[in-house]
């Protein structure tokens, strides 16, 4: 609860908010060596480059056979270039210390030098004629030491640079951007439709080749695919996942489930750091495979026991909130019992991913889920993985898959509504985060001022303005400090409202006038596009998106019997939801609470300052804060 004024910078715009089998081991080759290795340890050499590893891992042969997965869960030596179609289990999970030696006759891994990437627990060096990719769990000094024994340089670690087809993608636009916004939409719409999908899809530990992903989209029911495009416990080598494959796949129908396996419960020690952190790496990795703003990107969080909630869904809040904070929607994979059931349990007090996706194999393909209510991720929000470790074939071409099914239908971002208050007496804004915390302030307007929130610009993000009362002038501000729009609208009497009333994505004015509980709203800040008598007298006016389509209609909350009445249409006013929520005496509220993109009911109990946000439909709450001090007027917005 903030109760005392926390000297913070002025609120700006540009201020952002911040989840198997055994693989069979093929034939081990160790050459001798004339120095005799190390006590504990054996010698292993490829094209005259002799590597000293524990004398337990596994040596695996590529050239005899070429199939051989090549997973970094377990301690091995790989040696060869690995197929283009492994033969891998589907769920495998982790990282351990490991090596690939690969033949590299154009000599461009030995000239590019050492690189480390500690979110991948990955370092990739390379010497005379070959190239070596080498994992890590938490003992990164035995993978140097092996290295270095080898002649490979392991000395300054730095971050990773890899080839892309696009660009890594942003936190902000530089000033000098020339990408104009109709092409930047463009992109993040082509984006979102590659990881839009309803219908059935698989997930493979390495992603197939192109003979077999062709051979399944002919003949399989599957249209869509789970790549696993990164983090510290990706299990499998990746040999065909690069942005042109995605751009033959995309090309030939498939669409996509990125999915970033990175730290799990178990290892999070900083949850807020480590979530944004991944979500970074994870948007980096997808650019560079050409899934830019808008894609939908998953979080692989493995089973839990319960004693990690709390960090867990610290960290994914983080997550959630830094892909929110570069342009792209959020996803969770997770058991049913343990990740799904946590999300579901704690809507209403941390960020909620966009799309739920849950492991609970009973064979059925279709997105119901027993942790998941029917309030919950219900607007195209869901993927049920119904079956894992089961093998295919398809045209000829087998698969070892986990089988999925989509429902998501993400149409840009979403960013979920927060609690803020307004001090008249001061004529400024205090706005809070996600768990009630303040997250900024700003002064605007003066004593006496009403307080308004909403998306002026069209920018997807929420700023301030005022209604005075006096001389019936709106006067909206785009950067919080200075008046972007002033608008004269109404008559004396009459109560302010905001509202997108035409779907074009920015928010216009409008007025209730209390004597015939008439509404009138405009589509410029100028004209009534819209004249709709609803309520009877006493209601307090409410507007919103009630159905998630796009456009905000009206409703009102009558005090009497603590219930709201709300309708979907612009020209008429029949009740299409009627809610009963809240104790007399509340102010009601509205906002995205859990970001689906569909305007929910609340109140504010001013006694305690106390922010309740409900269920679609429902009066199950699913956002509580306290913020601010009696006295206050309180407001909501997407900051």
């Amino acid at each position: 609860m903030s109760r005392a004024r926390v000297s913070l910078p002025p609120l700006g715009r540009g201020l952002a908010v911040l989840a198997a089998a055994a693989a069979v081991i093929g034939p081990a080759t160790v050459s001798a060596q004339a120095a005799a290795p190390a006590s504990g340890s054996k010698a292993v050499t490829f094209q005259g480059h002799r590597f000293e590893v524990p004398a337990g891992w596994d040596v695996v042969d590529l050239g005899a056979d070429p199939t051989a997965c090549v997973r970094f869960d377990r301690h091995a030596v790989y040696l060869g270039t690995p197929a283009t179609q492994q033969n891998c289990p589907s769920r495998l999970v982790g990282r351990t210390e490991a090596l690939l030696v690969e033949p590299d006759t154009s000599g461009e891994a030995a000239r590019g030098g050492t690189t480390v990437s500690e979110a991948d627990r990955e370092i990739v060096g390379g010497a005379q004629g070959i190239r070596v990719t080498a994992t890590y769990a938490e003992d990164q000094s035995l993978v140097r030491k092996i290295l270095t024994g080898a002649g490979i340089s392991a000395s300054a670690p730095k971050s990773r640079a890899r080839a892309s087809a696009a660009p890594a993608a942003q936190p902000e636009a530089s000033a000098s951007a020339s990408v104009s916004a109709s092409v930047s939409a463009t992109a993040a719409a082509s984006s979102a439709t590659l990881t839009n999908y309803t219908g059935k899809g698989f997930d493979a530990c390495a992603a197939p080749d192109s003979e077999t992903m062709n051979a399944w989209k002919t003949h399989s029911p599957y249209n869509a695919v789970g790549i696993y495009i990164g983090g510290r416990n990706r299990a499998c080598a990746q040999k065909n996942l690069t942005a042109s494959w995605v751009q033959q796949q995309a090309s030939a129908g498939w669409r996509f489930m990125p999915i970033y396996v990175g730290a799990q419960a178990s290892q999070i020690t900083s949850p807020a750091a480590e979530g944004r952190s991944a979500a970074d790496d994870a948007v980096n990795q997808a650019a560079a495979l050409g899934l830019g703003p808008g894609a939908l990107l998953y979080y692989d969080m493995e089973a839990y026991n319960k004693t990690y909630s709390g960090n867990v869904l610290a960290f994914l809040s983080a997550w959630t909130e830094q892909l929110h904070a570069r342009g792209y929607n959020s996803a969770v994979y997770s058991s049913s019992s343990s990740g799904i059931a946590d999300l579901a349990a704690h809507a209403g007090s941390h960020t909620m991913p966009d799309v739920v996706f849950s492991a609970n194999w009973n064979g059925v393909a279709d997105t119901n889920d027993p942790a998941l209510p029917g309030w919950a991720w219900a607007n195209r929000q869901r993927v049920h993985q119904y079956s894992g470790n089961v093998t295919e074939t398809w045209g000829g071409k087998q698969i070892q898959i986990d089988r999925d099914y989509m429902d998501v239908a993400l149409n840009g971002t979403h960013k979920p509504t927060n609690a803020g208050v307004y001090r008249s007496d001061e004529a400024k804004f205090y706005v809070a985060d996600r768990s009630g915390g303040l997250y900024g302030w700003a002064g605007f307007g003066v004593p006496g001022d009403k307080p308004l929130t909403g998306d002026w610009n069209g920018d997807g993000q929420d700023t301030f303005g005022v209604y005075r009362p006096e001389d019936q002038t709106f006067h909206l501000s785009n950067d919080n400090g200075t008046v972007a729009v002033s608008a004269m609208y109404g008559n004396p009497g009459d109560i302010p409202l905001i509202g997108d009333w035409d779907g074009n994505g920015t928010d216009t004015i409008g007025v209730y006038h209390p004597a015939d509980q008439t509404f009138y709203l405009s589509n410029d800040n100028r004209v009534a596009a819209y004249a709709v008598k609803m309520g009877v007298e006493g209601d307090t006016p409410m507007t919103g998106d009630w159905n998630g389509d796009g456009k905000d209609t009206i409703g009102v909350y009558r005090g009497s019997d603590q219930t709201f009445y709300l309708t979907d249409s612009q020209t008429s006013a029949p009740v299409d939801h009627q809610i009963k929520f809240g104790n007399p005496g509340d102010t009601p509220i509205k906002g995205d609470w859990n970001g689906d993109g569909t305007d929910k009911i609340g109140v504010y109990r001013a006694s305690e300052s106390d922010f309740f946000g409900a269920a679609k439909d429902s009066d199950t709450v699913i956002y509580s804060v306290r913020f601010g001090v009696p006295g206050d007027t309180p407001l909501t917005g997407q900051w």
